[in-house]
């Protein structure tokens, strides 16, 4: 009798004992306490049956799951089959149940919520919280809630659920094929000989586009779902970046951390569960911990792209509309640096902007091959280092190039080179291995090697300023970084001034005081372009020159009008050199009389 009674207070008073201190002999094993309660029959049976008894009420520590009598009944009527029929089937019998079992005492406080939890079956289930209620989600995605707690046991704990776990019995492949949002995957990858490895003992991770994500990526590649499976390449490298190792519940992605996929490339996961490629395109997971015996699968609605294999020099060879400017990376030897690792973004002129350009400047395009300097200053000057994506250029701001010129984009995506000539960006983020390259319409120009006095020197109608330049010792400060502006005298505009003062060359290059006033009268701070000088014209603002006196611009036609109201001619502008820019006048203009 009184064996009895402790037997009872085992099973029906743990918590009691538990509080008094009573001893392990006082409590019963963890079949004990199921054969004690009512509503556990068939579980006790089935332990019974199953042979699994002599192992349940050894040492331990265990953690059972104990499915209730009602759960027991559900769980026929899913399956079809009489109560006889499950006890008979002990290979099924054993993997449920050793399914419900953990070989560690699991407290509920202890219980890992949202992680994968191994149980002795082999097979992994998870435990969700909403509030106080706990949820079990097993291995073919079904729910149990765990409706009571902590009942005691000499060699463990028991918890009752309200629902058969069942483990999972498909793999990856097979539960995807299992799934019709998944058809489109599933054709993938039997058509990239992917199904084994992904039928294999894993773990792994995939993150499973839909049928919807897809037919999204097929509008975005231009593709056919045909051509798309023809690829086997491209399919490889685009399926593997969805997959990788070990098994990543929802709970042990780490928001923002770099996810590195089987492809070898990797993503990131926010807290929203967005995830953010390596084309910085965005997609969602739509729903997570599909459990699977070699894994879990996580739903996303979009397909995420790694990187291409090509770098930005192959990627420029495989479109016809760059020929030219693979061309010209080749003649300056360029195709190298453009191979590297880097990242580096391009801005890319097409053939039409490059045949713009050799209209422009006067040469054909074998002379422009075999302008190697030249041709080197205006390729690295469309590069800049990093992946600058279309949504992180910075607008509005100088660009700092290889070449170390710079240039700005606007709003409207126009290039505004060095020299004030507008390009727009008319296609953009062609990713490469290495970068990204924009489209551009025009080919960009930096500001030249030469500075205005070398420049000037370099051609022959301004030998007689040169000259003056010299001889009154301002070669230095017009070769100087600056920048300035010259409005430069031709060599007829010379010779008309020194019909109109009377005076030989000679003699005016020997009157430095006189040349200097003169000179630093044709020289005006900053880089004032054409547009700037109409400006000033049409707001009647002068200009303010080195030597201290002013002048007007007047329009229709443009000329300027001196301190001395003489009127010189603008017969060129905008020739630019590294330190300003060059107007070209057809009179030298004279300063106040002192």
């Amino acid at each position: 009798m009184l064996l009895w009674m402790k037997r009872w207070l085992a099973v029906a008073g743990l918590g009691l004992l538990a509080a008094c201190g009573g001893s392990d002999d006082e409590q019963a094993d963890v079949v004990g306490v199921v054969s004690g309660q009512g509503n556990l029959s068939i579980l006790s049976e089935a332990i019974n049956v199953a042979g699994l008894r002599g192992d349940l009420i050894g040492d331990g520590p265990f953690t059972l799951f104990a499915p209730t009598d009602a759960a027991f009944a559900a769980l026929l009527a899913e399956l079809g089959i009489t109560k006889a029929q499950l006890l008979a089937d002990r290979a099924l019998l054993t993997s449920v149940l050793t399914y419900h079992v953990l070989p560690a005492k699991v407290e509920r406080a202890a219980v890992p919520v949202g992680r994968a939890i191994t149980t002795l079956q082999g097979g992994i289930f998870k435990v969700s919280a909403s509030g106080s209620v706990l949820t079990i989600n097993d291995g073919r995605n079904r729910t149990a809630t765990i409706t009571a707690t902590d009942a005691q046991a000499r060699n463990g704990v028991v918890h009752t659920i309200d629902r058969v776990l069942l483990p999972a019995n498909r793999n990856i492949v097979q539960t995807a094929q299992a799934l019709p949002q998944f058809s489109i995957l599933v054709e993938a990858v039997l058509a990239a000989n992917l199904q084994g490895a992904l039928s294999g003992s894993g773990p792994l991770t995939v993150f499973a586009p839909t049928n919807d994500a897809f037919a999204a990526l097929l509008t975005e590649l231009g593709l056919t779902k045909q051509q798309l499976l023809a690829n086997v390449p491209l399919l490889t490298r685009v399926l593997t970046y969805h997959v990788v190792n070990g098994r990543a519940l929802q709970a042990d992605i780490v928001p923002g951390q770099a996810i590195t996929s089987l492809q070898g490339s990797s993503f990131t996961v926010d807290a929203g569960l967005r995830i953010t490629d390596q084309r910085a395109r965005v997609s969602q997971i739509a729903s997570t911990d599909v459990l699977t015996t070699n894994g879990v699968i996580h739903v996303v609605n979009r397909v995420i792209l790694p990187l291409p294999a090509e770098n930005i020099v192959q990627t420029a060879l495989a479109a016809p509309r760059f020929s030219i400017l693979v061309e010209a990376v080749q003649a300056a030897g360029l195709a190298g640096a453009l191979s590297a690792p880097g990242p580096l973004t391009v801005f890319a002129p097409t053939n039409d902007a490059f045949v713009a350009l050799l209209g422009e400047l006067g040469l054909s395009k074998a002379q422009l091959l075999a302008n190697v300097p030249l041709l080197t200053r205006v390729l690295t000057y469309h590069v800049v280092n990093g992946r600058v994506l279309r949504a992180q250029v910075p607008l509005n701001t100088s660009i700092t190039t290889l070449q170390t010129g710079t240039f700005t984009v606007g709003a409207d995506l126009a290039i505004t080179d060095a020299r004030a000539r507008r390009s727009n960006i008319t296609a953009t983020d062609t990713f490469a291995s290495n970068g990204v390259i924009h489209t551009i319409d025009r080919v960009l120009l930096p500001l030249p090697a030469e500075n205005i006095v070398q420049t000037a020197l370099a051609a022959p109608q301004f030998s007689i300023l040169v000259e003056a330049v010299q001889a009154a010792g301002l070669a230095g400060a017009l070769s100087a970084p600056g920048p300035l502006t010259v409005f430069a005298p031709t060599n007829d505009a010379f010779a008309a001034l020194l019909a109109e003062l009377g005076i030989s060359k000679a003699a005016l290059l020997a009157d430095v005081p006189l040349l200097t006033r003169v000179l630093t009268y044709h020289v005006v701070p900053g880089r004032q372009l054409s547009g700037a000088v109409v400006a000033n014209a049409t707001s009647g603002q002068p200009f303010t020159t080195l030597q201290g006196a002013t002048f007007l611009v007047r329009l229709n036609p443009l000329l300027i009008t001196d301190a001395r109201g003489r009127n010189a001619g603008i017969a060129a502008t905008d020739t630019i050199t590294s330190n300003g820019v060059i107007h070209t006048l057809d009179r030298v203009l004279l300063p106040p009389v002192n």
